[in-house]
């Protein structure tokens, strides 16, 4: 699959977060299995996620996730996470529900 705007954050097993995305591009991936979860990043918190060893370097804290502005609310899903999350997330309720069951 290319791309031409956007960035994919993370990936696994077709699982996709990316910032912006065509709706045939996400058609493709939904087709292939995979799922697609559009997130927001501002400037700030894109250099945070990818290089988040700058911050620390300048002896700064990471910055906190910025809300979409009102113009992008319907084009995402749902806001970034600061730091980049270790464990992937859940895209559906009953991924919650089973990651929040005690084990």
């Amino acid at each position: 699959m290319s791309q031409k705007r956007g960035r994919v954050i993370s990936t696994n097993n077709g699982r996709k977060q990316v910032s912006r995305v065509t709706v045939r591009a996400k058609e493709a991936v939904e087709a292939a299995g995979g799922s697609v979860r559009r997130v927001h990043y501002n400037q700030l918190g894109f250099r945070a996620l990818l290089k988040p060893e700058w911050f620390e370097k300048k002896g700064r804290l990471l910055p906190k996730a910025a809300r979409p502005p009102p113009k992008l609310k319907d084009k995402v899903d749902s806001i970034g996470r600061l730091p980049a999350p270790t464990k992937p997330i859940p895209f559906y309720t009953e991924e919650k529900e089973a990651a929040s069951a005690p084990t």
